[in-house]
């Protein structure tokens, strides 16, 4: 008996059934169903299934067309016996989560689907207040299969069983749709040690992202197209030549002394940048340089100068101080980038709070420069702060949308030498200042968030006066994601720029 199935393996009930069949042994004819034309609509195939889903299996005269039945259908028929045991109280807590699966766990998985995957797919926004209405359900849930997954290995015990498979199957994009598994770790090792190493599912994962996660499908050494893996891209970054003696530096203002100077930005480099969503919680300030945070809030004045300083200032202040565990937190500076800035440029020397995004790796202050700002923002109390641990912080923030253009990226502490650094001299009308800009080195491991939410920040160290080890100064730049699709809105982001006094 060869079972024929009608199915698209980029759905999740398709890829269910398609995966476990595998699992089962169960010989099987695939028959293709093309999703996205809307084939299952077609006159021929509502003939087969008059309800227009897929997946649906035939079997002589008989047709099954809800993807559990055809998964137990297939189990019964297959020659792998362990997937669905005979016996049956073993076969009963297989079904019990069977229809766990479809009653509760799909219906949940599939607003984060629908959000994170499917709109961008069809140039849309995710909608992040219905993640926060379906996030309570989707914890809960989450919670019980952590609880299940920390007393047996596999879902219904210690053998993989269909039960597994279909569970898995409405978290099969899990980073794409952005489910915090770093909560759940047993279920997190589950699904990542457990399910994708499984061949029954890695022979369907190419289909899925290609479909999918356009420019990321992969082959079976997990590489695109391109020979980029998985959760990575190409792209380049400015780097600066050193010139020493020669001075690099910018001016901010139209000046003769601005002929002839060695400006950065003029070593570009293609670089690997990773997708850093599945490490997130690994990522430290004082280990990495950069860390992501959730940070909530309902202030939306961004253009509104005064408005921000008085109203999101201080919920920044109580952030930084509950996060890091600051003594004192002044909070001097934001600069906001949307999209009546795109086109301004690096050296305006008015309105400095609005800018475009920088396409410079950088550091915003040196191991000079850091403490000459406390000195010149808090003259009184200077020495007596810098005799503590006095830190920079940059509290990088989305507005209004996920960013999907000319994300930021960050250059990993730990891959990256002091000797990477050199002086930058800003020159203003009324002072003169100092960055870090950063020569190239092979050994750099580039990390960015893709589609960040407003509702989380990056926090960037940029100085620190700390020198036990821990990171002092992050290389951080704004680049061009060659994923970005077309037409997705022009990035929206707010820095506050703070100290930290330990």
């Amino acid at each position: 008996m060869v079972l024929e199935v009608y199915l698209d393996p980029c759905t999740i009930n398709c890829r269910k059934v398609l995966a476990g069949l595998d699992l089962t042994g169960t010989d099987h004819e695939v028959k293709m169903v093309d999703y996205f034309k809307g084939e299952q609509k077609s006159d021929w195939y509502t003939k087969i299934n008059p309800f227009a889903t897929v997946p649906a299996a035939v079997d002589g005269d008989m047709v099954l067309t809800e993807s559990n039945a055809i998964l137990q259908y297939g189990a019964d028929v297959g020659s792998s016996k362990s997937a669905y045991p005979a016996d049956l109280k073993q076969r009963a807590n297989v079904n019990r989560w069977l229809l766990w699966e479809t009653s509760s766990w799909f219906p949940s998985c599939y607003v984060y689907l629908v959000e994170y995957v499917v709109k961008p797919l069809l140039n849309a926004q995710p909608d992040e207040q219905v993640i926060k209405k379906e996030a309570p359900n989707w914890n809960k849930l989450a919670a019980i299969l952590d609880e299940q997954l920390g007393k047996t290995k596999w879902i219904a015990g210690d053998n993989v069983t269909i039960a597994d498979i279909a569970i898995a199957s409405p978290m099969h994009l899990h980073e794409a749709s952005r489910f915090p598994l770093d909560k759940y770790p047993n279920l997190k090792r589950w699904m990542t040690q457990g399910i994708e190493q499984l061949p029954a599912w890695q022979k369907t994962q190419g289909a899925v992202e290609k479909a999918l996660l356009p420019g990321t499908a992969s082959n079976a050494n997990g590489c695109t197209a391109n020979g980029v893996h998985k959760g990575e891209v190409r792209a380049t970054f400015n780097y600066t030549k050193d010139v020493h003696p020669k001075l690099t530096e910018l001016y901010f203002y139209d000046t003769e002394a601005a002929k002839d100077i060695h400006e950065p930005g003029d070593s570009p480099h293609e670089v690997t940048v990773h997708d850093g969503w599945s490490k997130v919680k690994d990522f430290t300030i004082d280990k990495n340089g950069f860390s992501v945070q959730d940070f909530k809030t309902s202030f939306e004045q961004w253009e509104d100068e005064d408005a921000c300083k008085n109203k999101f200032y201080p919920e920044v202040v109580e952030f930084l101080k509950r996060e890091l565990g600051a003594v004192r937190v002044l909070v001097f500076d934001h600069t906001i980038r949307t999209q009546k800035n795109v086109n301004k440029k690096l050296t305006q020397e008015t309105n400095t709070s609005q800018r475009a995004p920088v396409m410079l790796v950088h550091c915003d202050y040196t191991a000079e420069s850091g403490p000459v700002r406390v000195r010149q923002l808090l003259p009184d109390d200077a020495d007596d702060l810098l005799s503590r641990r006095v830190a920079f912080i940059n509290v990088w923030k989305p507005v209004r949308n996920v960013v999907e253009e000319r994300p930021l990226a960050m250059c990993d502490v730990t891959s990256s030498s002091s000797e990477d650094f050199f002086k930058l001299y800003l020159r203003y009308r009324d002072r003169n200042g100092e960055n870090y800009v950063m020569k190239h080195s092979d050994n750099h491991k580039w990390w960015y968030f893709p589609k960040i939410s407003p509702e989380q920040v990056i926090l960037l160290k940029t100085f620190d006066n700390a020198t036990d080890g821990r990171a002092r100064f992050v290389g951080h730049s704004a680049f061009e994601d060659p994923t970005t699709r077309e037409g997705a809105p022009t990035r929206e982001s707010v820095e506050i720029r703070t100290i930290c006094f330990f």
